[in-house]
């Protein structure tokens, strides 16, 4: 399941950059470089003749035959010469367009969206494999990083295309560019024209701990077998200089999106609360494959050409966003529909904060707000250890001022139930999204930090921009394709991407027939509920409404994806319904299968789950004692709610309901944790409100939020 949500709340269109508001959708970094001359240093005739192809008006398949004659010139075999002809080629615009999606990671109630390559790297269509050296020096090319076993995970679980490995003779010829062709050749035949995020395209060099401290020590993943783990487990036999036709190259952004709040994911993998986002080992130490060594050249490489939305009358809107219910009609909603998200601002505050809901000061909400208005949440950061610099704040004071500012503005539709709505979808067959804010009262809209972009596109009152790497906004948000907008309308604001918006507004401006399948799905998510939270998605695409893990990361993964697989195979339409905080909360499965049998085998797969999550140690975290106790009531309570779920099945219908409710004796060990999060959450109040009125925090008060050693 390929989900790529775009642009949750107006703080998904925000900086300090990330995937979109509540996420982001996919999109294209095309290349459109400047002129290059034979002249230039470094450009050899190879290269030259590689980047005029790719340049050229011709057909892909037309690229691609010509391909062939100029790789002949390329060496033989694998060696630093062709590495670094290939970095050159996309440093100078030479590599397809990638195309992103938006994958989702559930940890301890916790909910982030990252954004992924939808297939590895290709340079005129062909799969490149390159050393863990290389991969950095053109992660570093793109403002990219590499992945993490447990990013590779959730992509393997989510992917819209899944392959069988394209294994090939492990000989002394595995290293030449003839035998790169041919691999990737074999994985565009097993993709067979399917459109979507693909898995098990190579294997990956990735970013984890077992390399922390090592020079010239390389780490790979990769190569999953439906139901299991993968063939190649975190590996650390090769050295940086290593490479195979099988290693190729997928990007992860740098900015995630952890509950509406845009974070980079250096500051959520280092934290002792979110690191189970992105990493299945505890902390990560390691956030570059190699260490850093020459400064790498320009990039030529820049953000996609996009036409600019045609300008048009700023009071004419179109579009209305509803605050019951369905934001939109539903002769608006686009054709390729495949997942809708409610969600109260309200409980993803509650819901991300890991606390009693007493505990919870006002100035958590305006904190949130003003990341929603474009700025940053210090609470969230500083209850969520996350690192603040006193610098930074020092630098940056007077936009923390503004965004509080309209914070305090917004945090009044905050508690009245505010709802953001999110909504994926196919643009031009690959997944993506947008996102829905309804709010009666605009009052707020002049304190917004998003720089405004004009001209504003026709049916909207206001456009406001953000891009991928908090660039100049005027321009990117006019001709990048990865920069995203948030547009007001009336009743609310609609988050999505730039390049997306022309045709987007026109389909929201206007009724066009509703397919069958569009009206099923609907019609789950409209079913009566008083639930905080309702999520629904296409078959195929259920991890968008389902989380098996809510609790911690499990020691292996394999149970959950077997579950999840089950879902996916058999239902036609999932979903889920969600309330509660942590100390009580309810969650509602439902399921239209394909047919009774299916129905069943659905009831077996959750049976099965329930089953092994009693019996489950959980994954071991370096935590504090506090914090252990609080993770094992926590498993406690979870395992007793998995035993005692109810299952019911009806035909094709099929519902699992569940309410977790720790006992007194699970009280008491929760306590303590829960007692210090109140504490530390008073003390961060005092950092934001002080910040409010402009006062920087004392180094004394920030000290009080750094992470013991060892902890």
């Amino acid at each position: 399941m390929a989900i790529a949500s775009a642009c949750a709340v107006p703080s998904a269109c925000s900086k300090p950059r990330a995937p979109a508001p509540t996420a982001v959708a996919s999109a294209s970094a095309s290349a459109s470089p400047a002129p290059v001359s034979s002249a230039e240093a470094g450009l050899t005739s190879e290269l030259g003749q590689l980047i005029e192809l790719s340049k050229s008006t011709l057909s892909r398949d037309e690229k691609r035959a010509r391909l062939t004659t100029v790789l002949e010139k390329f060496p033989a075999n694998h060696s630093r010469e062709r590495e670094d002809l290939i970095v050159q080629a996309v440093a100078r615009g030479a590599l397809d367009p990638p195309q992103w999606t938006t994958i989702t990671s559930n940890y301890k109630g916790r909910r982030a969206q990252i954004q992924v390559t939808t297939d590895a790297l290709t340079i005129l269509g062909v799969r490149f494999d390159v050393t863990a050296e290389g991969a950095q020096r053109i992660a570093d090319q793109l403002h990219a990083i590499l992945p993490t076993p447990r990013i590779l995970q959730l992509v393997w679980e989510q992917a819209a295309v899944r392959i069988e490995p394209c294994t090939l003779p492990p000989d002394e010829k595995m290293a030449s560019t003839a035998r790169m062709i041919q691999h990737s050749d074999c994985v565009d035949q097993r993709i067979a024209g399917r459109a979507g995020m693909v898995a098990n395209e190579g294997k990956h060099w990735v970013l984890s701990n077992r390399i922390a401290g090592k020079d010239n020590l390389a780490a790979n993943y990769g190569w999953f077998i439906r139901g299991r783990r993968p063939v190649q487990t975190v590996g650390t036999r090769h050295d940086t200089a290593h490479t195979d036709y099988s290693q190729i190259l997928r990007l992860v952004k740098p900015i995630i999106n952890v509950d509406g709040r845009d974070i980079d994911i250096r500051h959520v993998g280092r934290s002792a609360e979110l690191w189970g986002l992105v990493s299945d080992e505890g902390p990560l130490l390691v956030w570059r494959a190699t260490r850093p060594g020459a400064a790498p050249g320009p990039n030529q490489n820049p953000v996609a050409a996009a036409p600019p939305p045609k300008p048009g009358d700023p009071a004419t809107v179109r579009v209305t966003v509803k605050s019951k219910q369905m934001p939109l009609d539903l002769e608006q909603l686009p054709t390729a529909t495949t997942a809708l998200r409610r969600n109260t601002f309200q409980r993803r505050i509650q819901s991300s904060l890991r606390m009693r809901p007493d505990d919870i000061p006002d100035a958590a909400y305006f904190s949130a707000a003003a990341a929603a208005c474009g700025g940053r949440d210090l609470f969230f950061e500083l209850m969520n250890e996350v690192s603040v610099d006193p610098e930074e704040l020092a630098q940056t004071k007077t936009q923390i001022v503004q965004g509080l500012t309209c914070g305090k503005a917004l945090a009044p539709q905050v508690r009245s139930g505010a709802s953001v709505y999110e909504v994926e979808y196919a643009y031009e067959s690959v997944p993506s999204g947008f996102a829905l804010l309804a709010v009666p009262d605009d009052s707020f809209r002049e304190k917004l930090l998003y720089p405004p972009l004009s001209p504003t596109p026709s049916g909207v009152h206001r456009a406001y921009c953000n891009d991928d790497e908090g660039g100049g906004a005027r321009s990117v948000c006019q001709d990048g394709a990865r920069s995203r907008l948030l547009l007001a309308v009336n009743n609310g604001y609609l988050a999505a991407y730039a390049r997306e918006v022309p045709s987007l507004l026109d389909r929201l401006g206007s009724s066009h027939p509703v397919t069958p399948e569009l009206a099923e799905l609907a019609s789950l998510f409209l079913e009566p509920t008083d639930a905080e939270e309702v999520a629904v998605a296409k078959g195929g695409q259920c991890g968008f409404a389902m989380e098996f893990s809510s609790i911690e990361l499990s020691p292996d993964e394999t149970s959950r994806q077997r579950v999840l697989d089950a879902i996916n195979r058999n239902a036609l339409l999932c979903g889920s319904q969600a309330s509660g905080s942590i100390l009580h909360s309810s969650r509602r499965l439902s399921f239209l299968a394909k047919d009774e049998a299916a129905a069943l085998a659905i009831q077996q797969a959750l049976k099965q789950r329930s089953l092994e999550v009693r019996f489950e140690a959980g994954l071991a975290m370096p935590t504090r004692p506090d914090q252990q106790a609080f993770n094992k009531a926590m498993r406690s309570a979870a395992a007793r709610t998995a035993q005692s779920a109810r299952l019911e099945v009806v035909g094709r219908r099929l519902s699992a309901t569940l309410t977790l409710v720790p006992n007194a004796a699970e009280t008491r060990a929760m306590a303590d944790f829960l007692d210090a999060r109140a504490a530390r959450a008073k003390a961060a109040a005092e950092v934001v409100l002080g910040l409010a009125e402009g006062r920087l925090p004392t180094a004394e008060q920030l000290k009080s939020f750094q992470v013991p050693a060892g902890g």
